[in-house]
Order: structure tokens, then C-alpha cells, then sequence
């Protein structure tokens, strides 16, 4: 026996087997139990969405033997002839190739015959929106007052190619696309029939590729049997239908946020090479950016982007979607789509509206955490002051310096900062490393230096150390009498209320009192013993005896 196509064996007989379009399947079944049936319909809608299947099955109902049912029979003579095309009472045109004047004069010739074995002659005429405008006025007359025995019902892709005057006389029902929950639904019910090895994730991805047409679903699952060895995987889908796996859109996407640009062009080059058409590359880059937006707007139970929510502030996507949307725009009217897109991705990482985006969520960030000092302020001066414990640096040694800031000094200083990771004396060569791992922030007679880390602070506010770092910078001329250094997040904090203070009228910024997190521990400093002795100790054990 010659092999059928999936699509082709799982086609509804019943309205019960039909996915989806619950609405459009109630009001027929309601027309049928009432025996209230009109003399023409339109079902316009997506292709792949049901409206020839059904308008079959309403051809069946109509003229089953055991009417009035809201279902057709399927075991009744009348019902077995239609299903096999043996009655010709079901008649169906395509448009497309019968478009002309003549073929539906024909068609009006024929109507006036009553029907052969069931009660109405159905003639469905499928993408009727081919029809020329001469052969729309050749079936308005027929169309308006048909033979009582007659039903037409009219299927169309593209409803706004139809004439007024024939939509005025057509019960209208537009078909959607199918959920895909639903499309899932019925994928699994072939997948059980059919004793099919496939992925659940595989699945979804059909679903997903088939953007609402259940046809094209079918379609695709039958493609996938044939190009997958065993078990059908999520990535023979992204190969047989051409889209992009969700791994190459995060590592894609990835790349754009972390700005890097050969990163970017290495994947898009990967993607070209396995033979995906540029265009879907791009689509499904949208796709990927809407599911991320969606999943930062709505708590979704299982996000797919989960990785990179944190990383893409509602303004990042806006922007990324805008230049996309052009950039679909702009390949329409190229030949050089690669080298578009190219330019795009770099768009993506470079441009000037996302210095302004980043420094945005920046500000805010700052400000959350400022909300969050305000909240503290009010213990915070209780635990400043610690038992046994003095701080390194106060909040008013950082004030005192960003009040007295010497821009001058400070580019002076900083014109040479480069070359301490090179410092030429050898006894200063490690202090001047540390040294080139701070930022400088202000100057005055002192400095304020800004670390990464709480350990890089202390290190460099050792007495010893500091020794070392004045002479480093007063080698040639004085330049400063003493330094603090704190760390990067106290400073950006502290940076904000600074500047928020100084907007606010204050010249000279008082700073709410802050802890920096940096103290001498006085207790442990006391019982600490000199390096030497704890040398002796390591060497001789129990036999040191230590004389004042």
C-alpha cells in the first residue's frame, strides 16, 4: 500500500477530533441540532487551521442519514461515500486554477440539479479570493438566492481580497491560530498511534515551529521521522525546519549583552553554515527577546531564558527588538542580507543608546542601594563603634577629600598610574602593583584610592605599606600626606548620596554617617606576637623562653 502522509490519515471526520476553534465548531453544531443551516458561509483564517476539514465535516453532517445530530455519523452510506468522494452531491473547486468567468457559470448551470442521495448539494470553494472580479460578479447572483438545496461555503486565506457584496452575504467565521497546547495535544495522540520514539521537548519545538497551523505541525513531525535516525530529538527539528535551537539563541544573545563581537559573528557564521536561512535567524532572535521579555514581565513557571533575565533590562530588549525590526525592514530590499546583519549585531553591542541604557540601570541600582542605606542609617551609627575594634577609615576622611578634590592633582597623578604595574626600584615593585589595581578617585593632601576587594583595601592601609606608597608618590615632588581606600560598592553608594547632596544645594556635601567595613582588630593586634618569635616557636617548640 502506497504511504499516506500524517497529515493526510490524521484529517478530523468529526468536529470532536477537530483542534481548537471551539467557538466556530459550537455555533455549527447549534445550526445543526436546530436544523437552522444558512445558505453560504465564509471561513477565512490561517492556512493549516482547520477550515477545509471542517467544512467537509459540515458537509457530512448535513447530509448524514441520522440527522438532525451536531456530529455526522461516519458509519452511515451517506457519510462512508463522502469520506471516500464517491457522492458527488460534495463538490469541492479550487479557486486558484477555476478562477474564470466561464467555471463558475458552469457552476451556476449545475446548481438548479437537486442533490443525488442527500439532502443538500455542498459546494466548497477553497482560496476563493483567486476568483477575477468578472467571475465574483458572475457568483454574486447565485450567492444571494440559491436553490434551497444548496450550500456554499467559502474557505480564503486573505478575507480582505473578498468584494463587500460577497461578504454581506456569508455567515463569517474566522479561524485562528491553534494554541499550542493544542497543537502538543494532538502531535502526542499520533505519536501514541504511530508507536513514534520521540523527545517531549521535541515536540514543543514542532508546535512551536508550526506558529499555530496544526497542518504544518503534522507536516513537519512526518518530515522529522524521516530525517532522524532513532529517537527524534529538539535538534533534528532545528534541522529539518530550518530554525535556530534555543543553545545557539542563548549563546547568541549572550554574546550581544557581554559585547562580544567576534563571539557573535563566529556563532552567526556557524548558523549560515549549517544552513540557516538568514532571515529566520533573525525572526527567531525576536522570538528569543520576546519569551525574555514576557518572562521578566510575568512569573513563568519554566522560563527558557532564565540565565539571561537578570542581564536584560526592559530598556536592553526595546532597543535590541527596535534594531532587529528595521533590520527585517532593510533585508527586503537587499541582496546583501549577511553583511546587514552583521552590521546590526555590532549595532546590538556598540551603539550610543546603550552606554545611556546601562548607565540608567546603573542610577538605578545606585539608588536601590542608597533606599537600602536610608533604611540603615538609623542603627547603623550603634554598630559603627564596635568592642575592640577601631576603624581603618571613616566616612569623614572620605568627605574631608571629595570636599578639598584637586582636579589637577588628581590628572597629574593619574597620567602616570599606567606605568606602576612597571615600577623601575625593586623594593617598591609589589606595593606599586597593588597600587595599579585601585581606581583614583579624588585627590587632595590625601588620596582616595578605591578596591575591588575588602583584603586589597586592608593590605594597602598597613602601616608598613603605606610607608612604601608615600614614597612612591613624594619621590619628586610632595604630593600628598596620607591616603584611605575603600571598596567599590561602598564608593558608588557613597558617590550617589554625594552627588544627590550636592544637586540638593550643599556645596560642601555632608555625608550620613556609614559603615565602610574596615577596622583594626584591636584585640587580636594585642595578642599578636612578633613574626620572630613565631619563627623560634615553629623551630624549637616548648624550649623558647622569651626575656623583656
Amino acid at each position: 500500500m502506497a504511504y499516506v502522509a500524517l497529515y493526510r490519515a490524521y484529517r478530523p471526520k468529526a468536529f470532536n477530533e477537530v483542534s481548537g476553534q471551539k467557538v466556530i465548531i459550537k455555533t455549527l453544531q447549534n445550526a445543526l441540532l436546530h436544523e437552522k443551516i444558512a445558505h453560504a458561509y465564509l471561513f477565512s483564517g490561517p492556512r493549516g487551521t482547520g477550515k477545509t476539514s471542517i467544512a467537509k465535516i459540515f458537509a457530512k453532517a448535513v447530509n448524514c442519514l441520522n440527522q438532525p445530530t451536531n456530529e455526522p455519523c461516519n458509519t452511515c452510506d451517506v457519510c462512508k461515500g463522502i469520506d471516500r468522494g464517491d457522492i458527488p452531491d460534495v463538490i469541492e473547486i479550487d479557486a486558484a486554477s477555476n478562477n474564470g468567468v466561464d467555471e463558475i457559470r458552469d457552476l451556476r448551470d449545475k446548481v438548479k440539479y437537486m442533490p443525488s442521495v442527500g439532502r443538500y448539494k455542498v459546494y466548497i470553494i477553497d482560496e476563493v479570493h483567486m476568483l477575477t472580479p468578472g467571475a465574483f460578479n458572475a457568483l454574486l447572483k447565485t450567492l444571494e438566492e440559491p436553490p434551497k438545496h444548496v450550500i456554499f461555503i467559502l474557505a480564503t486565506t486573505e478575507v480582505h481580497k473578498i468584494p463587500p457584496t460577497i461578504l454581506s452575504r456569508c455567515q463569517r467565521f474566522d479561524f485562528k491560530n491553534i494554541e499550542t497546547t493544542d497543537i502538543i495535544e494532538k502531535l502526542d495522540e499520533i505519536v501514541i498511534k504511530e508507536k513514534i520514539s520521540i523527545t517531549p521537548e521535541a515536540i514543543r519545538a514542532i508546535a512551536i515551529n508550526s506558529e499555530g497551523g496544526l497542518r504544518d505541525a503534522i507536516s513537519l513531525l512526518d518530515q522529522a521521522i524521516s530525517y532522524a535516525d532513532e529517537t527524534i530529538t529538539e535538534d533534528d527539528v532545528h534541522q529539518v525546519s530550518g530554525s535556530v535551537s534555543k543553545k545557539a539563541l542563548q549563546e547568541m544573545l549572550s554574546a550581544i549583552s557581554s559585547k562580544e563581537i567576534s563571539k557573535a559573528m563566529v556563532i552567526l557564521k556557524d548558523l549560515i553554515a549549517e544552513g540557516k536561512e538568514i532571515t529566520r535567524i533573525v525572526n527567531d532572535l525576536i522570538l528569543a527577546l520576546r519569551d525574555i521579555l514576557l518572562e521578566k514581565s510575568i512569573q513563568v513557571e519554566l522560563p527558557k531564558y532564565s540565565e539571561l533575565l537578570s542581564v536584560f533590562s526592559f530598556d536592553r530588549i526595546y532597543f535590541y527588538l527596535d534594531v532587529l525590526n528595521q533590520l527585517q525592514q532593510d533585508m527586503k530590499w537587499t541582496h546583501q542580507k549577511r553583511a546587514y546583519v552583521e552590521l546590526a549585531l555590532i549595532k546590538m553591542m556598540e551603539h550610543q543608546t546603550l552606554k545611556t541604557i546601562d548607565y540608567e540601570a546603573t542610577i538605578m541600582d545606585m539608588k536601590s542601594s542608597i533606599q537600602d542605606l536610608k533604611e540603615q542609617i538609623k542603627i547603623q551609627p550603634r554598630e559603627i563603634v564596635k568592642a575592640n575594634k577601631k576603624p581603618l577609615v571613616t566616612i569623614k576622611e572620605v568627605e574631608n577629600i571629595m570636599n578639598n578634590d584637586d582636579k589637577d592633582k588628581k590628572a597629574l597623578m593619574q597620567s602616570g598610574w599606567n606605568h606602576l604595574k612597571d615600577y623601575p626600584k625593586p623594593h617598591l615593585k609589589m606595593v606599586a602593583y597593588l597600587l595599579s589595581q585601585a581606581q583614583l578617585e579624588a585627590v587632595s593632601n590625601s588620596m582616595l584610592l578605591v578596591f575591588d576587594d575588602l583584603n586589597s583595601c586592608k593590605r594597602i592601609l598597613e602601616p608598613e605599606t603605606k610607608n612604601l606608597v608615600l614614597e612612591i608618590f613624594n619621590s619628586k615632588n610632595h604630593l600628598i600626606d596620607d591616603y584611605i581606600a575603600i571598596l567599590k560598592t561602598d564608593w558608588l553608594v557613597i558617590k550617589e548620596v554625594y552627588l544627590d547632596l550636592w544637586k540638593k544645594g550643599q556645596k560642601k556635601p555632608k555625608l550620613p554617617p556609614y559603615d565602610l567595613k574596615l577596622y583594626i582588630d584591636l584585640e587580636s593586634k594585642e595578642k599578636k606576637e612578633p613574626e620572630i618569635i613565631a619563627l623560634a616557636k615553629e623551630y624549637f617548640g616548648d624550649k623558647v623562653t622569651i626575656k623583656e
